[in-house]
């Protein structure tokens, strides 16, 4: 145990200790030692096993500045009996006593109210709330009755008082005559311009530090790897020649399901799948893309499309919603072709978290508007992408509602012993292009953000960049 690192005010609470506890106050005023660096010594203390530390909670009543009031004044029931003596009329007593000391002379019997005037019934020579306020006042107990009635009309508050006590430990008692040198003497805690231009280092006593324990790291500010990543990935397709897509979180269902070719009975649109607002709980969309919209789905699924189930607000289930809205930008030729568009947002899905799944995430988005293009195009712009990632990826063939072909992409997991889904992607089918743009194809993904992080970083669990660990944002800075 290094003893010589002990601060003064550590050294002169251990000699002023015994084995029998003592509280702080009493050790403060010993010592001439403050109680917030009494307890600081004594927390020290504690740490190296010289004292123990005991804590006690009482809880106590004090008065409110109305209990203060009244216990000058009396209660307004109690000042009320002198205008019932005199038979005044209610209408002309003080604010008051008409709004509280009338109902409480009448519920204590005190007073009565004949033609609008006040009748004395009895008075009392003494009344239990007010000496329960005066008891409470001199720090003396209350009747129990009393105090509820008093914290029900606010006069006092309840009040937990904390009080710490410290004793000497059988460790501590053995170390104390080897500090009876250093007892009362100065001791240097900093080295100061002034001490060193006077010369008085020369003579002065320092006190020793223990240069090898452990500390807390430091908490600095730090880039957040999901926010790191995310500038990343916008580099790589900003190096690719791509725009940038943006847009609200909160949509109307046409733009998440209707105008990507999904069925209005759709489990997709479920309750359990779908957050759906209740502010905004509907909102519009553009009556020319839905007339084009409405004839494709009519034709293709063989129902009568409802105008109204599409005004539905809800949180963007993926960024395809900004693919939807780009297209038809396009359409209306506010953008050129042909054209390259990536996105990065979050979307919601009302799903169980797992190792590999979110309820709230970030989709990576991604079109190519170009009627010359085709499925080996994609193909190519998915490993170009990955490759600068430094992910190596395998292509499986699988299945989208809303592309034709489709394809999955994935990378193996060498810790899960699997592989991991990373993206979708496929040819918009011409039910969703034409609609929008007018022409095809368009080449289209939606990529998973948080996963190949996982592979970036090394981590097996999905949820842990979310967990505000500073030190896991520290230690994993790409």
């Amino acid at each position: 145990m290094d003893i010589d690192s002990l601060h003064q005010h550590e050294i002169k609470l251990l000699a002023s200790l015994t084995q029998k506890k003592e509280g702080m106050d009493s050790l403060s005023a010993r010592t001439g030692i403050n109680k917030d660096a009494l307890y600081r010594s004594a927390s020290v203390l504690k740490e190296l096993g010289l004292v123990s530390i005991e804590e006690e909670s009482s809880l106590h009543y004090i008065l409110t500045e109305e209990g203060k009031r009244f216990l000058q004044e009396r209660f307004p029931e109690e000042r009320v009996i002198k205008f019932a003596e005199q038979g005044i009329e209610v209408s002309a007593l003080p604010e008051e006593e008409r709004r509280i000391g009338v109902q409480w002379g009448i519920r204590n019997k005190w007073i009565k109210i004949a033609n609008g005037k006040l009748q004395l019934v009895s008075k009392p020579e003494s009344y239990s709330l007010y000496q329960a306020l005066k008891d409470i006042s001199e720090g003396k107990k209350a009747d129990d009755n009393a105090v509820k009635l008093l914290l029900d009309r606010k006069l006092i508050v309840q009040k937990t008082e904390k009080r710490v006590f410290v004793s000497l430990t059988e460790e501590g008692k053995k170390i104390i005559p080897s500090l009876i040198d250093r007892i009362d003497k100065e001791e240097i805690n900093e080295l100061t311009h002034s001490l060193i231009t006077s010369g008085k280092w020369k003579n002065a006593r320092f006190r020793k530090y223990n240069l090898r324990l452990q500390i807390e790291r430091i908490k600095k500010g730090a880039y957040h790897p999901v926010n790191e990543y995310i500038k990343r990935v916008k580099e790589i397709f900003v190096s690719m020649g791509f725009q940038e897509m943006t847009g609200s979180e909160v949509e109307s269902a046409f733009w998440d399901f209707d105008a990507l070719f999904t069925p209005q009975d759709h489990p997709a649109r479920e309750l359990q799948d779908t957050f759906y607002l209740k502010n905004p709980e509907k909102m519009e969309y553009p009556e020319d893309v839905a007339e084009r919209v409405k004839e494709i789905q009519e034709k293709q699924w063989k129902y009568e499309w409802n105008r109204e189930i599409p005004k539905q607000a809800v949180l963007r289930t993926h960024t395809t919603t900004l693919s939807a809205h780009t297209l038809s930008s396009l359409r209306k030729g506010k953008r050129s072709i042909p054209g390259k568009f990536f996105a990065i947002g979050r979307v919601y899905r009302n799903e169980a978290t797992d190792f590999k799944h979110l309820a709230e995430f970030y989709q990576i988005e991604g079109i190519v508007a170009w009627k010359k293009a085709n499925f080996r195009d994609l193909l190519g712009v998915l490993s170009a992408f990955y490759s600068k990632l430094g992910i190596k990826i395998r292509f499986r063939p699988h299945y989208f509602p809303y592309t034709e072909p489709s394809v999955e992409v994935e990378r193996w997991d060498e810790k899960r012993n699997q592989w991991i889904e990373l993206a979708g992607a496929g040819i918009l089918r011409p039910e969703v292009s034409f609609p929008l743009w007018g022409s095809y194809p368009v080449l289209a993904w939606g990529m998973s953000l948080e996963r190949p992080l996982m592979h970036i970083l090394d981590i097996k669990d999905i949820r842990i960049p979310y967990e505000n660990d500073i030190y896991w944002i520290l230690d994993n800075q790409l």
